[in-house]
């Protein structure tokens, strides 16, 4: 498959909706930037991990090298100086990220045709202690808000010109307009990339579970609505199956 016909794809999603899932029938190898670390523990995925169709790359250190009791004592006040040991979680992601930039993602031998940041949520998370512990703050402050949204931006830039499918998956964040009442779903992601991450991707689709007495309906969202932000430039149904190679023509 040539470079120019790998697609990119944000993925959103309420807990439990299938995201991971989906992502997985994407054409493979698919590698997961795991950093939810819950790809191994997944049932539906152990006979993929088995055979080599999804590789796992797990982001598994901690949030902060502190102990709990020693994180009570660190001064959190606003403006205060919290010196604190800087958390390892996305430099590791960042090492991985370069390694498949560098292997232009063939790593030891494999090709990797689809990659998986499983989920930017999480990632945000590790950016932001990374960020916060680098600048001995306790909190995320204006100045600093800046520095993420330039690393969210090289980060993304960097994943979109590998040569292979992109998938980013975001859990959702439901907010409610103050003035109109008015209830709508966007990426739970730190800062205001929630509202601009869209831009960067070919497709945007949204993840329902639906429940009906004992029987579960997993299903794509393609096209948005007044509360969900989703686009696809191909020409499909407004809901489809959570199926990757079905939907792009690879089965």
């Amino acid at each position: 498959m040539n470079q120019k016909n790998y697609f990119s794809c944000l993925l959103i999603g309420p807990p439990g909706s299938g995201k991971t899932t989906a992502a997985m029938t994407a054409p493979g190898p698919v590698l997961f930037l795991d950093t939810d670390i819950k790809l191994h523990k997944m049932v539906l995925a152990q006979t993929k991990l088995s055979s080599g169709e999804v590789v796992q790359w797990a982001i598994d250190d901690p949030m902060t090298s502190l102990s709990l009791t020693a994180l009570m004592k660190v001064d959190m006040k606003p403006g205060s100086k919290a010196v604190m040991p800087k958390p390892k979680g996305y430099e590791h992601l960042a090492e991985m990220i370069d390694k498949l930039v560098e292997g232009k993602c063939v790593v030891d031998g494999v090709k990797y045709e689809t990659v998986v940041l499983d989920s930017f949520t999480s990632m945000s998370e590790h950016l932001v202690r990374y960020i916060t512990a680098a600048n001995s703050s306790p909190h995320m402050t204006l100045p600093l808000y800046g520095t993420l949204k330039t690393n969210f931006e090289i980060l993304i830039s960097t994943l979109m010109r590998l040569p292979a499918n992109i998938i980013i998956i975001c859990h959702e964040s439901a907010t409610k307009d103050e003035l109109t009442g008015r209830i709508s779903y966007k990426p739970l992601i730190e800062g205001g990339m929630k509202d601009k991450i869209g831009k960067d991707f070919e497709e945007i689709y949204y993840m329902e579970k639906t429940i009906s007495g004992d029987k579960c309906k997993y299903e794509m969202l393609t096209v948005g609505n007044s509360m969900k932000d989703c686009r696809t430039s191909r020409a499909l149904p407004s809901k489809v199956e959570p199926n990757f190679r079905k939907i792009y023509g690879y089965e």
